[in-house]
């Protein structure tokens, strides 16, 4: 069935099986709304893949330059960058002995870290440091304060000036994180088969255009945002589930000793 909720004047529709999710997926005949709080978040992304608007030129030609390189060879490319990356998690884990472990901080520092790797080659060092990145406060400030413009007052923008300083100086140190990382790759040419150089040198498929500066920018942060904070958030709630499921675990530990 499908469900129409009115939350305080606001209509929201929710539909509740598989199928139902498959078929408004159809892209023929139904597209994406960029509203409320994810049209805020253009302000630090502008049109990259997850906030572009319908029919913008730059979601077209990122899109079908950026396909390829998310396939299943793409993916398996980058295994051993991710087995690296999850070394240095188990490894501090170890140190740590019998100490509690903030799980979901270090599920953070390893999706970010696995991320910046394996699609552009940065490393972050987060499990060598206590404090974590500052791209990461930078994008949670920014993320938190979308969600509060969208339903603030102009006149409560006016009374808080602060709250838009800090906003302009959170997605001024996303983009010169992912300046320096794109500065660093052109200076720096690699033969990686990676989403940078993806970006960098790859063309439209049947027009051969190429990504603008801004736009390779604005996916770079898109990727870091939108990858590391769902992947982790979904690592930690599946770790809880299996501790809180004994039968589940055992079955996963299983199956990951006989990969």
């Amino acid at each position: 069935p499908i469900f129409k909720l009115s939350i305080f004047g606001q209509e929201r529709y929710v539909v509740s099986s598989v199928e139902l999710l498959n078929e408004i997926c159809d892209e023929k005949r139904f597209n994406k709304a960029v509203s409320g709080a994810l049209k805020e978040v253009r302000n630090g992304v502008g049109d990259g893949l997850f906030t572009a608007f319908h029919g913008e030129h730059n979601w077209e030609v990122a899109h079908r330059t950026l396909v390829p390189a998310f396939g299943p060879l793409g993916i398996k490319d980058m295994f051993d960058e991710m087995y690296d990356i999850a070394t240095q998690l188990i490894a501090k884990w170890a140190r740590q002995g019998p100490e509690r472990i903030n799980v979901t901080d270090d599920f953070t520092r390893l999706t970010l870290d696995s991320i910046a790797l394996c699609a552009m080659d940065k490393r972050f060092n987060s499990f060598y440091s206590e404090k974590i990145h500052p791209f990461v406060d930078a994008m949670v400030n920014f993320l938190v304060e979308s969600g509060r413009r969208f339903r603030r007052t102009r006149l409560e923008s006016l009374i808080y000036p602060s709250f838009d300083r800090q906003y302009q100086q959170d997605i001024s140190l996303m983009k010169a994180v992912a300046e320096e990382v794109i500065a660093h790759r052109r200076a720096n040419p690699s033969d990686k088969k990676d989403l940078l150089n993806a970006m960098l040198f790859g063309k439209h498929p049947k027009t051969g255009e190429r990504l603008s500066d801004d736009s390779i920018m604005n996916n770079m942060i898109t990727f870091l945002i939108a990858g590391h904070e769902t992947t982790s958030g979904l690592l930690s709630f599946t770790s809880y589930y299996l501790l809180k499921n004994p039968d589940a675990l055992q079955k996963a530990q299983q199956e990951v000793d006989k990969v």
